[in-house]
């Protein structure tokens, strides 16, 4: 078989972190990981995600529970209106 160029890419929501203006703002990041394989067998996508999500509050200073992979649309629509830190939208616990 040969390789596959592979691109997996994760959308994040992340809520009440100081970097996006902290509590009651919602910023919006996302991860990509670049992969050329020949199969994807022994990938564990769910664990790679929750792996994403540490990393994602480790590096905004955030809780992992205020942290939501989102769609790729409801990133670019959010990105599209607000800055590219945060945008004003509040959130309700």
């Amino acid at each position: 078989m040969e390789e596959l160029n592979v691109t997996l890419s994760l959308f994040f929501e992340i809520r009440d972190a100081e970097i996006f203006g902290g509590t009651g703002k919602i910023g919006y990041s996302k991860s990509e990981l670049d992969l050329c394989v020949r199969n994807l067998e022994g990938f564990n996508l769910a664990l790679y995600a929750q792996d994403q999500i540490k990393i994602v509050a480790e590096l905004c200073k955030a809780a992992q529970k205020k942290i939501n992979i989102i769609t790729r649309e409801e990133y670019e629509e959010n990105m599209e209106r607000g800055s590219p830190l945060y945008n004003d939208q509040k959130w309700e616990n």
